[in-house]
C-alpha cells in the first residue's frame, strides 16, 4: 500500500497536516469537532424514545413520506403585488405585522417597537409617534405575527394592510404566501428595518399605486412566473437563496423584461417598474421567502409528521412550528448572530440577536443548508468552500430528505438537505443553521452572519408532542 500515492485527511489538531505536507504528501485539514452534547428533560428524552425505537415511528415516517412528497413536488408561481388587506386571509385596517412569534409589546425589543410604530404612522393610525405608542400599548392597534397570517419579513418584518405584497402560489396545492417586496433606494426599509420618513412614505404609495397594479397586470396576461425552475438553476450557479440571490434574480429579471415590453402598460408605468428593478439588488429575496412560505402553508397540520414549518425571530425570541402539532410556537431566546461586519467599529454588543422570517428558507432546504453551493456567500463570512460543503453535509443528520429540485454542483449533484426533523436535532445535538443579516439595536445593518436555531425550542417542540400523542 506505501508504494501508492497517499492523501491524507487529518481531523483535530493541524500540526499533523502541516507535518505531513512537509513530507510531500497531500493532505487537507478537516475543520470538524465531536458535536457537543446537550442536556434533555427527562420527560422529552422518554418521547424522544418512543418516537424513534417504538412502532410509533411508523405513523411518524409514513406522515413524513407525505411531508416529503409535498416539498419535491412544490411549484409555486409569483402570480401578483396587490395591498395586503386585499389578498392575505385575516388582514383587515387596525393591524401591523411584526417577524417572529407572537410578542407581548413590553417584551419587544425597541427595532421592533419602533417598526410598529412608525406602519402606525404609515396607516393614519396616529398623528405622532407617542400617540402611535399609546395605542400599542393599549392593544388598540393589533400588533401580531406576520407568520401566523402565511405572511413572512425580512428583519423587524413590518407588513400594514395597505403595504404592498407579493403574492406566490404553489400550484400543487393551491396554498399561498406572502412578502412585502424590498424597497428599492431604501433597502430594508419599513418592512424590514421598521424605519420611516417622507421618502419611504412616498415609495410605499408609488409601490401601492403604480408598481404592484401593473406587476400584477403584468403576471396575469403571463399566467405568473414559474420559481422552482429559478430556483434550481439558481442553486447550480452559486446562490442559496437566503443571502445571495445575485443568479435568481438575474434569471428572473431576464424573464420579467420580456413581459414588461410586452403588457400593455404606459411608459412610465414600465419605466418605473424598471426602475425598481434595477435599484433592488436583492428584489428576488422577498420572492424566495414568499415561495417557501406557500410551500411550509402546504405541510402544516399533517397528522404525527415531526418536521419543522416554521423557524423565525423577533430579537428577543426565536420559535418554530412543527407540522404534526399544527400553528403553536416554541420559543427559547433568540441566538446571537455572529459574521463579518461591514465597518470596523462595529462593536459585538450592537447586534441585535436574531431578527427576521427570511431563515423560513433554511426549512425548506435553502440558505444554510445550501452552504455547499454557494462559495461566495461563504467567503463573506470568512469562510471556504469546504466549510461550506461541511455544513450542508452536517444539515443533512438532521433532515428527511435530500431535495428533488436544488441540487449542488460541489455534491456531485446531490439534493440539497432538506425537512427538518426535530426527532433528528435533539437525537445528534445539531442545531439548524440559518444565513442572514446582523441588525443593530437601533436597526442599521451591520453585516451578515450566521446563527443557530436553540436546541431548547426543539425540546419544547417534543414534550408539546408527547403530550398531543399520547407518548
Amino acid at each position: 500500500m506505501l508504494n501508492e500515492k497517499i492523501n491524507v485527511i487529518n481531523v483535530g489538531t493541524d500540526v499533523f497536516c502541516d507535518a505531513i505536507k512537509q513530507q510531500g504528501i497531500d493532505a487537507l485539514q478537516l475543520n470538524w469537532k465531536p458535536t457537543e452534547k446537550k442536556e434533555l428533560s427527562k420527560r422529552a428524552k422518554e418521547i424522544l424514545d418512543k418516537t424513534m425505537y417504538s412502532d410509533f415511528k411508523i405513523k411518524i415516517e409514513e406522515a413524513n413520506k407525505k411531508v416529503i412528497d409535498i416539498i419535491n413536488n412544490t411549484d409555486p408561481y409569483w402570480i401578483g403585488v396587490k395591498p395586503a388587506k386585499e389578498c392575505v386571509p385575516g388582514v383587515e385596517d387596525g393591524m401591523v405585522m411584526h417577524s417572529g412569534p407572537d410578542i407581548p409589546w413590553d417584551k419587544m425589543c425597541a427595532t421592533q417597537q419602533q417598526g410598529g410604530i412608525n406602519g402606525c404612522l404609515y396607516e393614519g393610525y396616529a398623528k405622532n409617534e407617542d400617540e402611535a405608542r399609546k395605542m400599542l400599548e393599549k392593544g388598540e392597534v393589533r400588533f401580531v405575527s406576520s407568520n401566523d397570517y402565511h405572511l413572512v419579513g425580512p428583519g423587524s418584518g413590518i407588513t400594514t394592510p395597505s403595504m404592498a405584497v407579493n403574492i406566490v402560489e404553489d400550484k400543487n396545492t393551491g396554498f399561498r404566501g406572502f412578502c412585502p417586496p424590498f424597497e428599492g433606494p431604501n433597502r430594508g426599509g419599513l418592512a424590514g428595518w421598521g424605519i420611516f420618513n417622507e421618502s419611504i412614505r412616498e415609495h410605499l404609495d408609488m409601490v401601492h399605486d403604480i408598481i404592484a397594479p401593473a406587476m400584477t397586470k403584468v403576471l396575469e396576461l403571463n399566467g405568473g412566473m414559474a420559481m422552482r425552475k429559478i430556483f434550481t438553476r439558481g442553486v447550480e450557479m452559486g446562490d442559496e437563496l437566503h443571502s445571495r440571490q445575485d443568479a435568481t434574480g438575474l434569471i428572473a429579471t431576464n424573464e420579467l423584461m420580456k413581459m414588461l415590453f410586452e403588457a400593455p402598460l404606459t411608459d412610465d408605468e414600465r419605466k418605473k417598474c424598471v426602475d425598481l428593478l434595477y435599484g433592488t439588488v436583492r428584489f428576488f429575496h422577498p420572492l424566495g421567502m414568499a415561495s417557501a412560505m406557500a410551500l411550509l402553508e402546504a405541510i402544516r397540520n399533517v397528522e404525527y409528521s415531526t418536521i419543522v414549518t416554521s423557524m423565525v425571530g423577533n430579537g428577543v425570541e426565536y420559535g418554530i412550528k412543527v407540522s404534526g402539532l399544527g400553528t403553536n410556537w416554541y420559543n427559547a431566546p433568540s441566538p446571537k448572530i455572529t459574521g463579518e461586519y461591514v465597518a470596523s467599529d462595529v462593536n459585538a454588543d450592537e447586534v441585535l440577536p436574531w431578527i427576521g422570517d427570511s431563515c423560513i428558507l433554511e426549512a425548506t432546504g435553502l440558505g444554510g443548508f445550501a452552504a455547499a453551493a454557494a462559495p461566495a456567500v461563504m467567503r463573506s463570512l470568512d469562510k471556504t468552500l469546504n466549510d461550506g460543503i461541511e455544513q450542508t453535509l452536517n444539515m443533512s443528520e438532521i433532515t428527511v430528505c435530500e431535495n428533488a429540485n436544488y441540487l449542488i454542483p460541489a455534491l456531485n449533484y446531490r439534493g440539497t438537505p432538506t425537512g427538518i426533523d426535530i426527532r433528528k436535532v435533539l437525537d445528534t445535538c445539531i442545531e439548524p443553521v440559518i444565513h442572514g443579516g446582523m441588525i443593530s439595536t437601533t436597526g442599521k445593518r451591520l453585516g451578515a452572519g450566521i446563527a443557530k436555531v436553540p436546541y431548547k425550542c426543539f425540546e419544547k417542540a417534543i414534550e408539546a408532542y408527547g403530550d398531543k400523542y399520547g407518548l
